[in-house]
């Protein structure tokens, strides 16, 4: 769950961080000069003046809605005694009974469901990134599906992550798919299926499966892709891409002919390939409760490409293809120009006061001086 922040009596609160210093990476391009989404930017990248806590592993209870209700149904059988010991402090953890939320995983190493710190913070940020283009957070209308293609420009933008972070290492990489992972598999992130585009919806998620398995051939290369590496949340991670795929379907996404896949790589059966790995490289897949329904109808031997090999999985040509098709898509729907995908235009706080005025019900800027201060100071805005 995200770091909870204290809410005000407007419809918007900010959180203090502490300032940035001039050592801290130079701000993107991508955010406007006043952008919640910039400071919730910053905010992540502060995790980079720790890796070795931030790249740690944690445990985490399911996120799965299903298997969290399985999981509470368990707890109520048992002794109440031990309640206090397992309350954590506010933002730590789900507040479930037993929760393992942020737990070094070396507590319960034989736990299903593993991330990094730092995925785990780049899921939680992408939340508030979420929050800032919802109109109705806002008391706003402002045209139909402004928050579809919100999700859209967030995914968006961690498919650039994903690129930035290559300077930074595969860890950093390495998180960006973990945060997007959990951002998929997380309810909120369907409100992007809902864009009366569906083929950028179809053609985004095909990329994010290009995307993921090229990480998957970085590590590789590396002699990474396995049970016994570095990467102690594979298996968890790879199953939740897996689930993705299958979820993504149900709303007519990555739609297939129903048959079990060739050894010729599908981007709409990612899927297959991701198994294959798991399959050829010893991954044992470990987290959703259906892994084995998830893999039924799955082709787990799929060619995989070369060690070394120059763009693996079609990931740098896909993206630049669909920068061809997609860029400046939210930019062009509030009348704004760019040649690129992601940005922060759909975000709310980066609109001027008049802007926000004509939208809102009552025809009143829904951030107050307080909060607009807040943005251009720097400090982290999430909706209380």
């Amino acid at each position: 769950m995200p770091p909870k922040r204290a809410a005000s009596s407007t419809s918007a609160s900010a959180s203090k961080r502490t300032k940035t210093s001039t050592d801290e990476p130079p701000r993107s391009e991508r955010w406007s000069a006043v952008s919640g989404s910039a400071n919730a930017d910053a905010d992540y990248k502060t995790t980079w003046k720790n890796p070795d806590k931030w790249y740690s592993f944690v445990t985490i209870c399911s996120p799965l809605k299903d298997e969290d209700e399985d999981e509470d149904e368990d707890d109520e059988d048992e002794d109440d005694e031990d309640d206090d010991e397992n309350e954590d402090d506010e933002g730590d953890g789900c507040g479930r009974k037993h929760c393992v939320c942020l737990k070094p995983l070396a507590e319960n190493p034989e736990h299903p469901w593993v991330i990094s710190q730092a995925g785990y913070r780049k899921y939680s940020t992408q939340r508030i990134h979420l929050e800032l283009r919802n109109p109705d957070n806002f008391q706003m209308y402002t045209f139909n599906d402004h928050a579809a293609y919100g999700g859209i420009e967030v995914v968006q933008n961690l498919l650039l992550d994903y690129v930035e972070a290559a300077e930074r290492g595969w860890r950093e990489q390495w998180a960006v798919c973990e945060g997007l992972g959990l951002f998929l598999l997380s309810p909120m992130s369907g409100i992007m299926t809902m864009a009366d585009d569906g083929k950028c919806v179809e053609e985004t998620m095909r990329l994010i499966g290009r995307m993921f398995l090229n990480m998957l051939a970085q590590l590789d290369d590396q002699n990474l892709v396995g049970d016994a590496t570095d990467v102690k949340d594979l298996g968890t991670i790879m199953a939740i891409y897996l689930k993705i795929a299958t979820d993504m379907r149900q709303y007519g996404i990555l739609e297939h002919d129903g048959k079990k896949g060739t050894k010729k790589f599908k981007p709409e059966r990612f899927d297959d390939a991701i198994l294959s790995y798991a399959n050829q490289r010893g991954v044992t897949l470990q987290g959703p409760n259906d892994i084995d329904e998830l893999t039924a109808n799955l082709n787990g031997d799929v060619e995989l490409t070369n060690k070394g090999a120059k763009d693996p999985w079609g990931w740098k040509a896909g993206l630049t293809n669909y920068k061809k098709a997609y860029a400046g898509l939210t930019n062009f729907m509030v009348k704004k120009k760019s040649s690129d995908i992601g940005g922060d235009a759909l975000d709310i706080t980066t609109w001027t006061s008049a802007e926000r005025k004509a939208k809102n019900f009552d025809k009143k800027d829904p951030l107050g001086k307080r909060e607009i201060d807040a943005i251009k100071k720097g400090l982290v805005m999430q909706l209380g």
